[in-house]
C-alpha cells in the first residue's frame, strides 16, 4: 500500500512540475557581469533585468528564470532553442542569427560609447584609425562595423565588459566600446580615471523572443505598455543606475 501511495504522489509531482515549467520560461543573461542589467549581490540576482521580469510577471502571472551564459554561447543557445527568451536587443543586432526572433515593442534606449583612459573626446571614427579596440566577442554595432578592418580600427574581442575594462585601465587596449550605462557603473565603482570619449549609436531596445512564443510577446507588449505609461520602467533605470536616464525619452 505505502509502495502505491509513493508512486501516487511521484507523479502528482511530476505533474506539477511539467504544469510549473510550462508557465516558467528561460531568460538569457550574460555571465552575471553586466551589472546593472544583471549582477549577483550576496547571493540574489539583481539588475535592471531582474527588476523588470519581476514586474512583467506581477502583471502576467508568468514565471521567468534566468539563465547566465556568455554572448556566444548565449546566442548559439537561442538559435537551437534551448533559451526562450533575451532581453535588451535591437532586431538590427541578431538579423544574421540562424533564428531572428520575433520582438516586443521597445521599452528604453541603449547608447553604445567608447571609453579612454584619456580625458580627450574624439571627434569621428577616422580619429580612431591605428587604435586597438576592444569589444565584446558576439555584439555588433551597425553603422560602426564599417570601421574595422586593415589600415582602420584593429579589434580585440573580449569575453566581458569588465575583461575590456580591466584591459583598457592596464593600457592594453587604447579604448574600450560597451554601453553607457554599463560603462558609467563601472566608472562610478572601480574606474573613476576612466571616462566616456565618444557616443556610437543611440537605438531602442526589445525583449526578443523564440518566433513561437507569440502569445507571450503579446502578453509581455501589454504590460510593458502599462510598465511605460506608469513610469515603473523609469524608476527601475533610477534605482539600478543611481540617476535620472534619458534612455527612455521619446519612446
Amino acid at each position: 500500500m505505502k509502495k502505491i501511495i509513493s508512486f501516487r504522489l511521484i507523479l502528482v509531482f511530476f505533474a506539477m512540475c511539467f504544469s510549473v515549467k510550462s508557465w516558467c520560461y528561460s531568460v538569457l543573461i550574460y555571465h552575471n557581469a553586466n551589472p546593472p542589467y544583471s549582477y549577483t549581490k550576496n547571493g540574489k540576482l539583481k539588475g535592471i533585468f531582474p527588476d523588470l521580469f519581476k514586474e512583467i510577471s506581477k502583471l502576467t502571472g508568468i514565471e521567468f528564470e534566468f539563465e547566465s551564459y556568455s554572448v556566444m554561447r548565449g546566442q548559439l543557445l537561442f538559435d537551437n532553442g534551448k533559451i526562450d527568451i533575451e532581453p535588451g536587443i535591437n532586431p538590427i543586432w541578431r538579423v544574421d542569427r540562424a533564428v531572428s526572433g520575433i520582438y516586443s515593442i521597445s521599452y528604453a534606449y541603449s547608447q553604445e560609447v567608447i571609453v579612454s583612459n584619456k580625458q580627450s573626446k574624439i571627434q569621428n571614427p577616422q580619429s580612431l584609425y591605428g587604435k586597438l579596440i576592444g569589444i565584446v566577442r558576439g555584439y555588433k554595432y551597425n553603422d560602426f562595423e564599417q570601421h574595422f578592418g586593415p589600415f582602420k580600427i584593429e579589434k580585440l574581442e573580449g569575453r566581458s565588459e569588465p575583461d575590456l575594462l580591466k584591459l583598457l585601465a592596464k593600457g592594453r587596449i587604447d579604448y574600450a566600446l560597451m554601453g553607457e550605462t554599463t560603462a558609467q557603473y563601472y566608472i562610478n565603482k572601480h574606474y573613476g580615471n576612466l571616462s566616456l570619449v565618444y557616443t556610437v549609436e543611440r537605438t531602442p531596445v526589445s525583449i526578443r523572443f523564440q518566433p513561437h512564443l507569440k502569445e507571450l510577446k503579446q502578453k509581455v507588449n501589454d504590460a510593458l505598455k502599462l510598465l511605460i505609461d506608469n513610469g515603473t520602467i523609469e524608476q527601475i533605470y533610477i534605482k539600478n543606475t543611481g540617476n535620472n536616464s534619458d534612455l527612455l525619452d521619446s519612446l
